[in-house]
């Protein structure tokens, strides 16, 4: 029988039900569902065009070659996903290859680093559990965070295609002066947004 043929007698299948299916396929019908505009290669909120490669996922890919520059030895990426920071012990709640481990596995003082990237605006309450990351560090270790930029209206609250996923909007001022108060050195920072509609901040633990 024909392919065509076949592919007409087969019951319809939704392209987030196929196995495997790329996070796009999820994404695209609850994006129309929360009223965001498609345009093509992207999506459309409040006047400003953002492509789709923004809601695929692999943030850590966006910001690797900066953060491996403080991310060495043995270390964490917390909120990994599929995309674990390249030589980090991956962490998460939802998926990917951290989803066996947990942080309390990690023992006090035992990391020269912990990396998070796009994690830290899905926790309403952030600063206890910052601090239980900083907790995991050895003196002198690093953390790196890389966070959505609040001018970016995609992954804002205020959004309904967020509103159920982040729980606030980061601000570089806000968290950096956080890590200061808590003791942290700033050791470098970009503001952004970058290509990413991102910021990040790397502060080091006292030695």
């Amino acid at each position: 029988m024909p392919i065509a043929r076949r592919l007409a007698l087969a019951p319809p299948v939704l392209l987030e039900e196929m196995p495997d299916h790329p996070d796009l396929f999820d994404q695209y019908r609850f994006m129309l569902a929360a009223g965001m505009k498609r345009v093509r290669g992207g999506w459309e909120f409040e006047g400003q065009f953002y492509p789709d490669y923004l809601t695929v996922g692999g943030t850590a890919l966006a910001i690797k070659r900066t953060a491996l520059k403080y991310c060495k030895g043995v270390g964490l990426d917390i909120g990994a996903g599929y995309w674990p920071l390249p030589g980090s012990t991956a962490i998460d709640l939802v998926r990917g290859p951290g989803l066996a481990r947990s942080l309390d596995d990690i023992a006090v003082a035992s990391q020269d680093y912990a990396f998070s990237a796009h994690t830290l605006e899905h926790i309403a309450d952030w600063r206890p559990v910052l601090a239980s990351w900083v907790s995991k560090l050895k003196p002198g270790g690093y953390l790196f965070l890389y966070l959505p930029h609040p001018d970016c209206g995609l992954w804002h609250p205020r959004n309904p295609y967020m509103v159920q996923e982040h729980k606030w909007a980061p601000d570089p001022q806000v968290v950096s002066d956080h890590l200061s108060t808590i003791g942290l050195s700033i050791v470098d920072r970009d503001d952004g947004p970058d290509h990413f509609y991102s910021f990040f901040v790397c502060a080091r633990k006292p030695a």
